[in-house]
């Protein structure tokens, strides 16, 4: 089957890891090198659906809910990439996956970017999706009404739960109203989902359990050579060795495109970029076909494709 082709046969399980989570995933069953999708924060597995339905068959396709997510356990906090990097790794040994690409959408382009630079023997390639940069995404002090970003950085859990202290609040008060509204204003900002899948994000988005610990890993991930205002560099990115697509959307605002360049730039001549016009923060809500061409496309070239 080619790119652009419909398969719907998503099956749904669960697998318990070795650090004590139990973990839901999403597998599209095909027959040949296995792709493994993370998604992003206030997401789930669910995100990809339509895309794992186009990608060729000659991939057997995983999507999974990263601890404290979507119907996966949250048994341990986990405020740190490694952690979940941790658990994806886990998961492939369980499930006996060898060698998966590894996709990562957002926050989960950086667990899968801390996975190729720490596991490196677990991902024969990387597609990083609307991913964060390498030096993570540290959160700024805001003043005048929450106008203005400081050059102060949020450094510490408490400093950050008092900042998303509004968004957590109607979390509580299951105010799905404006969780959807909260959506459409920062994720989905050129093409809406249809009402059934805005109702499914919005039940993955009050599941999530870790909201704050996500934002205390974003800040303090860092693999690039430079500080990052918060944490010095590992300088791990140079180290990633497989094949990288870095997929972005040319009118994404809630991650810039400066995030694609960067990776690219830091992980070298085995990266490349490659930038969707017209496209926004999901890539695959917005332009469906033109990101499934892209990533059945990369997977061919580098060798693991039909």
């Amino acid at each position: 089957m080619k790119y652009g082709d419909i398969m719907t046969t998503i099956q749904t399980s669960t697998v318990t890891i070795k650090q004590g989570e139990t973990l839901h995933y999403r597998h599209r069953p095909g027959i040949g090198t296995p792709l493994l999708l993370i998604h992003g924060n206030m997401m789930s597995s669910f995100m990809f659906e339509s895309l794992m339905s186009r990608i060729d068959e000659s991939h057997d396709v995983y999507a999974l809910d990263l601890r404290g997510f979507g119907q996966s356990t949250y048994e341990n906090t986990a405020d740190d990439v490694l952690s979940y990097a941790i658990d994806v790794k886990q998961f492939i040994e369980a499930l006996s996956l060898d060698q998966p690409v590894v996709g990562g959408f957002e926050f989960g382009g950086l667990v899968a970017l801390k996975l190729a630079a720490d596991f490196k023997f677990h991902v024969a390639a990387l597609i990083l999706m609307s991913s964060l940069s390498v030096a993570g995404r540290p959160m700024r002090r805001r003043t005048f009404f929450n106008l203005i970003k400081t050059k102060d950085y949020m450094k510490s859990k408490p400093a950050i739960e008092k900042f998303i202290e509004p968004i957590e609040k109607y979390k509580t008060l299951n105010q799905r109203w404006y969780v959807k509204q909260m959506f459409s204003r920062d994720i989905f900002t050129q093409q809406k989902p249809s009402n059934a899948d805005y109702e499914q994000y919005i039940d993955d988005f009050l599941a999530q359990r870790n909201l704050a610990d996500v934002y205390i890993a974003m800040t303090y991930f860092n693999i690039f050579s430079d500080d990052n205002g918060v944490v010095e560099g590992e300088h791990k990115a140079k180290d990633i060795s497989v094949p990288v697509l870095c997929l972005h959307g040319d009118q994404n605002n809630t991650v810039p495109i400066g995030a694609a360049h960067l990776n690219a730039q830091a992980i070298g001549k085995n990266a490349s970029v490659e930038i969707l016009n017209g496209v926004a923060h999901v890539i695959f809500i917005d332009d469906i076909r033109a990101s499934a061409k892209a990533i059945n496309t990369f997977l061919t070239n580098t060798g693991f494709g039909a």
